[in-house]
């Protein structure tokens, strides 16, 4: 089985009582076995967003998986879209 390369937009949805805690959320994906690199980048008007590398195995179900399991760390996480990906 190969592998894929899959660079992710992670942004986080703004809490009523302020601005969310992007360092927080980023270095919990960083500790995901398959992630690689982790950089918290503007977006616009003072949002960020947390770009993701993430090396995954090819298979159904597989890039799925992992995009639930970040979806699942904290209720900010808004949205996860798939920026780039190519194979190994």
């Amino acid at each position: 089985m190969g592998h894929v390369v899959v660079k992710y937009k992670v942004t986080l949805d703004q809490p009523e009582d302020g601005r969310p805690n992007y360092e927080e959320i980023a270095g919990i994906i960083s500790d995901f076995k398959e992630v690689q690199e982790v950089e918290i980048k503007p977006l616009a008007f003072g949002m960020m967003y947390i770009e993701v590398q993430a090396v995954l195995g090819e298979g159904e179900g597989i890039v799925d998986g992992f995009e639930d399991r970040v979806k699942q760390i904290d209720d900010l996480v808004g949205q996860i879209e798939a920026l780039e990906m190519g194979r190994l």
